[in-house]
């Protein structure tokens, strides 16, 4: 299932050099509102706005900042496979939300 999801996501390394941008393939339209309940127990909310959600992830350290196109910006995460193993999941709970 994860590898589905990575199919449809670009990575790339953001111009600090520290975090992976995850661009999906195919824009999403994400509704904040509705992907909160997906998000409990396994994100915290450390910033919400119209325009982006920062989450922090609860059995780690690494903070995922999430558009409403679906960009995800992964800080903090000890590798590169790490930080796309982390967007894959997001990902994933995305896609389950929207549909």
């Amino acid at each position: 299932m994860l590898d589905r999801h990575e199919d449809q996501l670009f990575f790339r390394l953001c111009s600090d050099h520290l975090s992976v941008e995850a661009i999906p393939k195919r824009r999403l339209r994400i509704d904040f509102i509705g992907i909160k309940q997906n998000l409990e127990g396994k994100y915290r909310v450390l910033m919400w706005t119209p325009y982006f959600i920062v989450l922090g992830i609860i059995s780690s350290v690494e903070e995922i900042t999430l558009r409403k196109d679906g960009r995800m910006i992964i800080r903090k995460a000890v590798s590169d496979e790490k930080a796309r193993l982390e967007a894959v999941k997001l990902f994933g709970l995305l896609n389950a939300g929207t549909k």
